[in-house]
């Protein structure tokens, strides 16, 4: 092949490469956006991330808070139950003593006590006669003692009852709190729920980019591996027009010497002076 068809060829390979390399800049300015754009997206997924552990934090908490709620009132429910077993007792007690009420009222019970002690305060009494009353006032006392237990059974009942409804208002309270945690906890939940979806679109997406990142990469690949194979064609076409351009410059030098020896030849058989250099090259050819 001719010196000027190399040339060419050289030519050819270089604006190959020239627009290869275009093609590989824009395939990697086009990889670049696909990473920027997966970049992009992997952020948007941490900080989403983020929001799901801050939301599932609320929503533990206020689950714990439920659970909490659901202990106290169940104490509670317990201490009500409690005083209700309390209040039953003291029905059966109070049922027991008012089987042995007296037939008398409590107010005339408490009339004839007065007046057997103002007798026995202002009259004077055979010592019999106040043994007697002071024992009437004895047994008026025991059958009055009933009417007070009644009253203080009564008052224990109604203390009790109190108490129990106390609590009743707070279990109320309870259950109000735990359905408003409880609805806020499911909200937190339906709020994560929607970020973890929204996070799975993203992955999808973050994927996608990142695959066609892959694609520009491995065509940005084999168009270097193109560029390579064709500066490798050109180096060899380099080398071997070195080479050829080596061997002209030898075959000239060699005729050059020819021609000289030739000449420096002729002139000593005329019997004519050579120079130094023609001596030389007879002397390097072994012509003298």
């Amino acid at each position: 092949m001719m010196s000027s068809d190399l040339e060419r060829r050289i030519r050819e390979l270089y604006d190959r490469v020239d627009q290869l390399k275009a093609e590989r800049d824009e395939l990697r300015i086009n990889a670049q956006r696909w990473v920027e754009k997966r970049d992009g997206i992997r952020e948007e997924i941490r900080k989403i991330r983020l929001t799901v552990r801050n939301l599932k934090r609320k929503r533990n908490m206020l689950n714990d808070e439920v659970r909490q709620l659901k202990v106290l009132r169940e104490a509670d429910k317990k201490r009500r139950r409690e005083i209700f077993e309390k209040i039953r007792r003291l029905r059966e007690e109070r049922k027991r003593v008012s089987m042995k009420k007296p037939r008398r009222s409590r107010s005339y019970l408490e009339g004839e006590i007065k007046k057997i002690e103002w007798k026995i305060q202002t009259e004077p009494l055979p010592l019999d006669v106040e043994k007697e009353l002071v024992n009437n006032i004895r047994i008026l006392e025991s059958q009055l003692g009933v009417y007070r237990r009644i009253e203080e059974l009564n008052a224990e009942i109604a203390e009790l009852m109190k108490k129990a409804d106390e609590i009743r208002k707070e279990i109320s309270s309870y259950r109000s709190r735990i359905l408003e945690k409880a609805a806020e906890s499911r909200e937190f939940h339906l709020k994560m729920l929607r970020k973890i979806e929204r996070i799975k679109e993203l992955e999808a997406e973050a994927e996608k980019s990142h695959q066609r990142y892959l694609e520009y990469k491995k065509k940005t690949r084999a168009l270097s591996l193109e560029i390579k194979k064709l500066l490798d064609e050109i180096r060899s076409i380099q080398e071997m027009m070195e080479k050829m351009e080596k061997e002209e410059r030898r075959r000239k030098e060699e005729t050059l010497k020819r021609k000289l020896v030739e000449n420096a030849l002729k002139k000593i058989k005329r019997g004519e002076k050579i120079s130094f250099n023609e001596f030389k090259i007879l002397l390097e050819k072994g012509k003298i």
